[in-house]
């Protein structure tokens, strides 16, 4: 049981694994086949047992999305040791908390991001043909190929650090058993795949997005459409130009192409089968633009945190899935809403028979824990169920929706408030194409929301537009208080929306006023 040994099942079938769109623009796509990926991916772990690292050394990754990233990713984990992506847009004093907090060994870059490598680690530079001394690329992949390390369940096969949003980034591990139960719920519940699927991956390859896009497609035999990293057009004309069957990406990214009408309109994007959006909550009118978008695909809304990725697929009696929901409780996965302030079981509704409560969450796939964080771990982990922090909304059928974060509510007049509730509601309206909504300190209410909004095509909405939209389609108490029309919403490294940058520019803006 290796995580790394995914491609080498189809050594030999002739399939191609990826096409390769990372290059420059003149090299056009590469194909790169099963066959180059698994011999790429056993030197590299030859090459790493060969130096004498030894088995479960933590062998860092620092670059945008190559082949060559890929190839590190799996080698690393076939020699037995343990891959810790690193998120390309922290800070120089971040890479060198994070290297010191999982004693990095090594870290293999790429040229890019050479001014953020942390100090004191052996690197190797990928892809570089130059120089061959014994810490380069070249005598990477003239090292012989070695096979995969046999490995118990438990053991860990990545070590993948939050984003840190909420303090210091925390070394999540995931192991090789809990990895390959997550991708065969995956393929068979969550987001069920055929042989031929053809997935393009423009996430960065250090989230759990395009990491699980992309050992989805390894363990089918499929092909992933690689991008270097997001851009709208790009992205569009990748899938209209090569055949992608299957998309994915957080709210953000599809909020991003819907805005490009013009080029969506001159492109092919029917062979789309499956658009699956994560990571963040969803809104019913971004649902709706991502269907607009890929006409022939089934849309859901997908759910996973990186402690745990696989919680939601179909309902097992085949019930149609309301368009929002993140599905049906998988039968392999352990599920509860539990009121954060008691830790008691939440209770139906009398009236319409939902429950809302943190969601907590009992799977094979869960994290073993963060990486020196004993208390934290036994903190957000408790009796096997893990705390989320995701605040979900469960009707009579089962079918569970994101209402919000725990720590994201505010309290206003006495009336618990979610972001992702007033965000819901501003983007039906026709004028509102996207919106953020934070909280700002108010002496009488204790906080008020305030929104951030980026006009719908053709539309110009003002302040006052938005707030009687609000007023005249949600409570009273979450219709926000100032509304500012920006041209775009700021995003955090991951793609999705940066609450915390609107926070500072709502705190810049806000003018106290009666409410």
């Amino acid at each position: 049981m290796n995580l790394g040994d995914l491609p080498t099942q189809w050594v030999g079938t002739g399939r191609i694994a990826f096409v390769d769109l990372t290059g420059e623009p003149a090299a056009g796509p590469v194909p790169v086949g099963y066959d180059n990926l698994a011999d790429r991916c056993g030197r590299i772990a030859g090459w790493l047992q060969r130096q004498g690292y030894g088995r479960a050394a933590r062998i860092g990754i620092l670059a945008d999305n190559s082949v060559d990233y890929a190839a590190c990713y799996l080698g690393i984990m076939q020699a037995g040791m343990v891959a810790v992506p690193l998120n390309t847009r922290q800070p120089p004093s971040v890479q060198a908390d994070v290297a010191a907090d999982a004693a990095l060994a090594l870290v293999f870059h790429d040229a890019d991001h050479a001014d953020r490598l942390p100090p004191g680690v052996p690197t190797v530079l990928m892809g570089d043909s130059g120089a061959a001394g014994p810490m380069s690329w070249r005598r990477v992949l003239d090292a012989p190929p070695a096979g995969a390390e046999p490995m118990e369940p438990g053991e860990v096969a990545v070590q993948m650090y939050t984003s840190g949003s909420t303090g210091r980034p925390k070394g999540v591990l995931l192991t090789h058993g809990g990895q390959l139960f997550s991708i065969h719920q995956y393929v068979t519940g969550v987001l069920p795949m055929e042989p031929d699927e053809r997935l393009l991956v423009s996430a960065p390859m250090y989230h759990k997005n395009a990491g699980m896009q992309l050992k989805m497609a390894l363990s089918l035999g499929g092909t992933v459409i690689l991008l270097r990293r997001f851009e709208p057009e790009a992205y569009l004309r990748a899938v209209a130009g090569h055949g992608a069957t299957a998309v994915s990406g957080v709210p953000t990214m599809f909020a991003l192409m819907a805005g490009r009408p013009e080029l969506v309109a001159e492109l092919d994007l029917s062979g789309v089968r499956r658009a699956s959006i994560g990571s963040a909550p969803m809104t019913q009118a971004l649902f709706d633009q991502a269907r607009r978008l890929f006409p022939n695909a089934t849309v859901t809304n997908g759910y996973g945190t990186t402690e745990v990725v696989a919680v939601f697929g179909g309902h097992p009696q085949g019930r149609p899935r309301p368009d929002i929901s993140v599905g049906h409780p998988l039968a392999a996965v352990g599920t509860r809403l539990v009121d954060p302030a008691s830790g008691v079981d939440a209770e139906p509704d009398p009236l319409t028979g939902r429950r809302r409560g943190e969601l907590w969450v009992s799977s094979p796939g869960l994290m073993s824990g963060y990486h020196n964080r004993a208390q934290l771990t036994a903190e957000r982990v408790t009796g096997g169920w893990y705390h989320t922090g995701d605040v979900m909304e469960a009707d009579a059928d089962g079918w569970h929706f994101v209402v919000g974060r725990v720590d994201d509510m505010f309290n206003c007049g006495g009336e618990n408030v979610y972001p992702g509730d007033v965000e819901q509601m501003l983007e039906r309206c026709p004028l509102v194409h996207q919106a953020g909504v934070v909280a700002v300190p108010d002496e009488v209410k204790g906080a008020l929301p305030v929104a951030f909004v980026v006009a719908a095509p053709g539309e110009a909405p003002t302040e006052d537009d938005v707030k009687a939209w609000a007023l005249a389609n949600g409570p009273a108490y979450q219709h926000p208080r100032a509304v500012w029309v920006v041209d775009e919403l700021p995003l955090a490294s991951t793609a999705k929306l940066d609450k915390t940058a609107l926070a500072v520019e709502a705190a810049r803006r806000w003018v106290p006023r009666p409410a």
